[in-house]
C-alpha cells in the first residue's frame, strides 16, 4: 500500500475484547489518534497502515479543557521519524478568530513542518483557505460556527464554495483532510483526500441502540449456538466491527476532476462560450 492509499482514518480508542476490536478496526486502514486520548497509541502503530495525530482541540473545546501545546509537540517529536506517521494536525482554536489560529501556526516548531497540517474552519473566510492552500500541501477542513453540524443545507453550500475556490477558480493540488467527515454521505460526495471519524469507536459497542439487526443476526446464527455469554459477546463485537468497517471503507471520495465535472463542467463551459 502506498503512502497515500489510506483514505479512511478511524478515531481511537476503539475498545473491546482486550484490544482485538481495535486491531481489526485499523488493520489495512488509518488510525486517527487524538492527543486527548492516546490510550491505544502503541497498538495503533503496530496494527494500522497509517497514523495521524489529532491535536485534541475538539475534545478540549467540548469539555472546556486547556491543552499545553508544548507537551503535544514533544509527543509528535517522539514519533516524527516513524514512517507510519503521515501527518499531525497543528493546534487550533475551534471557534477562535483567524488571527488566533494563524498565531498557533506561527508557533509550530519549524523542524516539524513536513508532517504538519493546518486547519481551515468552515466559519473562517475563503480568503484564509486560499492562503493556506497556497502555502501548505495538505489542509484540514473543520466544521465550526454556523457550519458545526455536518450535512445541513448550509454546510453543503459552504463545502461546495470552499472546493470551488481551491479547485475550480484556482487549480491548487492541495490535499484536503476532512475532520469528522468519514460519513459516506460526505466522503462519497466531496474530493477529500482523507477523512476521519469515531464512527466505529462510538457504534460498535452500542449493540442494542445502533444497528440492532446486526447484533440479532449474529446472536441467532448457528455458530453462536451453545456458546457462553462472553463468547457470544465477543463474536457480536467482531461481527459489528467487520460489517461497519466494510461499509465505511467501501466508500471512496471522487477525484478532483470527477467532482468538478459533476458540479461545474456545464456552467463553466457555457461561460467560456460567451467569454
Amino acid at each position: 500500500m502506498t503512502a497515500d492509499a489510506v483514505a479512511h482514518y478511524h478515531g481511537t480508542p476503539i475498545w473491546g475484547c482486550a484490544g482485538e476490536i481495535h486491531q481489526l478496526a485499523v488493520a489495512g486502514a488509518g488510525a486517527f489518534v487524538s492527543f486527548a486520548r492516546m490510550d491505544q497509541l502503541k497498538a495503533s502503530f503496530e496494527h494500522a497502515d497509517s497514523i495521524s495525530f489529532d491535536n485534541g482541540a475538539f475534545s478540549a473545546w467540548k469539555s472546556g479543557l486547556n491543552i499545553q501545546w508544548n507537551t503535544f509537540y514533544r509527543r509528535v517529536e517522539t514519533f516524527y521519524a516513524n514512517p507510519k506517521l503521515k501527518f499531525f494536525v497543528i493546534p487550533d482554536v475551534i471557534e477562535g478568530g483567524e488571527a488566533d489560529n494563524d498565531q498557533l501556526i506561527a508557533e509550530m516548531p519549524p523542524h516539524l513542518r513536513d508532517k504538519a497540517v493546518p486547519v481551515w474552519h468552515l466559519h473562517e473566510s475563503i480568503e484564509r483557505l486560499v492562503e493556506l492552500c497556497n502555502e501548505w500541501p495538505r489542509v484540514c477542513f473543520g466544521s465550526s460556527g454556523q457550519y458545526a453540524v455536518i450535512r445541513t443545507k448550509l454546510w453543503h453550500a459552504r463545502m461546495k464554495e470552499a472546493f470551488e475556490a481551491i479547485y475550480v477558480k484556482r487549480q491548487f493540488s492541495t490535499k484536503i483532510h476532512g475532520l469528522r467527515m468519514l460519513d459516506g454521505r460526505v466522503l462519497g460526495n466531496y474530493p477529500l483526500h482523507t477523512a476521519d471519524s469515531t464512527n466505529l469507536a462510538c457504534n460498535i459497542p452500542k449493540t442494542r441502540e445502533k444497528y440492532p439487526d446486526i447484533t440479532t443476526s449474529i446472536e441467532t446464527a448457528d455458530y453462536c449456538r451453545g456458546l457462553s455469554e462472553q463468547d457470544t459477546k465477543r463474536l457480536v463485537l467482531i461481527g459489528r466491527c467487520s460489517i461497519l468497517k466494510a461499509a465505511i471503507e467501501k466508500v471512496t471520495p471522487p477525484s478532483i476532476d470527477e467532482w468538478i465535472n459533476t458540479h461545474f463542467s456545464s456552467e463553466y463551459t457555457e461561460a467560456e462560450a460567451f467569454a
